[in-house]
């Protein structure tokens, strides 16, 4: 694709007529009594106004016509304690096939998607050339601060983005596959551990225009933390904070993070490499998990075969008082519950489990405890080398869920549905906005399905049944050890704005 530029062009209101403003501005527009007829641009929509008082009504919905996601960037290099190790990191960020996704408002404006380190609005922009369609867009991303994915135009809703890495160094080796984020108010982040080679690296991005204040709580197992060098952190606006593993958990051998943000949002994400000796045994960058429930669900667990890797469920209580959790495997064919699954955890601590005797292959894990619990499941495969991955719990899904694909010859990638409760009937969409195709799949209760993906995106939403379904893209090496899971995420599909309405 060849990169061509443009400017993006500041809007004007149109009027028409002479305007009187007899009120103020406070969450949309007042106008007089009798003036003539206004027309407002409103996201591109023209709405025409009554030429009489009139009032703030509800939110408008309209067709959302800029998004930005938060990507982790180059996960070790940047950070002043620490010896730069660059690696072959990508972004890509894909464009949804609106015609397949129906009901989304649709905005005006040329398709547009970048990858750039700040997202500030009025800067340049790259589009692809005209002919290609501006459908996928990646990038290397070298830069030592955080990444955005941005897309404008009819690219914006729905539209995915994800940074892949992948290592083969003397030091660090594996594949690492984390989605770029929409930011929130916090995160449960979980990974790491203790021991010699094991090491950390804890990612906040900040996406807004003022800087982000931000306290993490380690979780461990003795207890929780609150390590003061992580109080009141300070992200800076449209950047990146990274802090060392060791720094706020020495030698703890099951650590999890809590992140809190004021004054704006933030996104995180956990970098691990793992050493045996001076061979390295895996590279992950895990996305945040599902906020606490008593009942979690992490899909796309790769359970090895006997004597080519192992596979374990981090547990973390997040109360007060002790939980008991037990643990099962969502399988084809439906649940199995696992002997000595059973689980004791103390308040605010962190136990893990190890998943024996499942049968090996692809499974989603079911978390039940009788308080409210985060949980993840690091799987180790030592089969043409070695590589780990955490696959983390999410949230039912309640909207259209999606992830971009990066283009890759040596892997495959899987999407794993897991429905708990009930049957479900899912909708993926597979492709960009270039080209797509659609078909339903049918999840059992308390089961999990594996749907081979091609194309640079993959979308779902559920359609029928009254099951909750989770769902995440597995990426495995074709002949080599590399493994990764990644959670699919919501991606923003409408804006909203201030409506004002006539009065009777």
């Amino acid at each position: 694709m060849r990169p061509v530029t443009r400017r993006r062009i500041g809007r004007s209101a149109l009027g028409g007529g002479q305007v009187l403003l007899a009120g103020v501005l406070v969450g949309g527009l007042v106008w007089a009594a009798g003036q003539p007829a206004v027309q407002e641009r409103i996201g591109r929509a023209d709405v025409m106004r009554e030429t009489q008082a009139a009032s703030l009504s509800g939110p408008l919905t309209v067709g959302l016509e800029r998004a930005v996601l938060s990507c982790p960037g180059p996960e070790l290099v940047g950070l002043p304690q620490a010896r730069d190790l660059p690696l072959d990191t990508r972004g890509t960020a894909v464009a949804a096939p609106l015609s397949g996704l129906p009901g989304l408002p649709m905005p005006e404006g040329a398709p547009a998607l970048e990858l750039s380190t700040t997202p500030a609005p009025g800067e340049e922009v790259t589009e692809t050339a005209p002919g290609d369609g501006p459908s996928v867009h990646s990038a290397a991303m070298a830069d030592p601060t955080g990444w955005f994915a941005i897309a404008s135009g009819t690219a914006a809703p729905a539209f995915v983005a994800t940074q892949e890495t992948h290592a083969d160094e003397d030091e660090v080796a594996g594949l690492a596959t984390v989605p770029c984020q929409r930011s929130g108010p916090q995160a449960w982040v979980v990974g790491g551990g203790g021991g010699p080679g094991r090491a950390e690296r804890l990612v906040l991005m900040n996406a807004g225009s003022n800087p982000v204040t931000v306290d993490v709580t380690v979780y461990g197992s003795e207890g929780t933390t609150n390590p003061p060098d992580a109080q009141d952190l300070v992200v800076p606006a449209q950047g990146r904070t990274v802090l060392l593993g060791d720094a706020l958990a020495p030698d703890e051998v099951s650590p999890a993070f809590a992140i809190t943000a004021t004054g704006g949002d933030i996104s995180a994400a956990l970098v691990e490499t793992a050493l045996d000796g001076t061979r390295p045994i895996g590279l992950e960058v895990a996305a945040p998990a599902a906020a606490p429930e008593e009942l979690q669900v992490i899909p796309g667990v790769l359970i090895p075969e006997d004597g080519e890797g192992s596979a374990q469920v981090r547990i973390v209580n997040t109360g007060e008082t002790e939980v008991i959790a037990t643990i099962s495997a969502l399988t084809a064919t439906g649940e199995l519950p696992l002997p000595d699954s059973v689980a004791r955890v103390a308040a605010g601590a962190v136990v893990d489990v190890p998943l024996e005797r499942v049968p090996a292959g692809i499974v989603s894990l079911a978390v039940r405890a009788d308080a409210p619990v985060v949980a993840a499941a690091r799987t180790v495969v030592e089969t043409g080398g070695v590589d780990a991955a955490w696959a983390v719990s999410q949230a039912p899904l309640s909207d259209l869920a999606g992830a971009a694909l990066p283009a890759r010859e040596d892997v495959s990638r899987l999407l794993v549905l897991a429905s708990t409760g009930s049957r479900a009937t899912v909708q993926v969409t597979h492709g960009s906005a270039a080209a797509s195709t659609t078909n339903e799949v049918l999840v059992p209760p308390d089961a999990t399905v594996v749907v081979p993906l091609e194309g640079a995106g993959v979308w779902v939403r559920q359609t029928d049944g009254s099951g909750s379904v989770v769902a995440s893209v597995l990426t495995t090496g074709d002949g080599s050890a590399a493994v990764s899971s990644m959670p699919l995420t919501t991606p923003p599909t409408v804006a909203r704005r201030s409506e004002v309405v006539p009065l009777p």
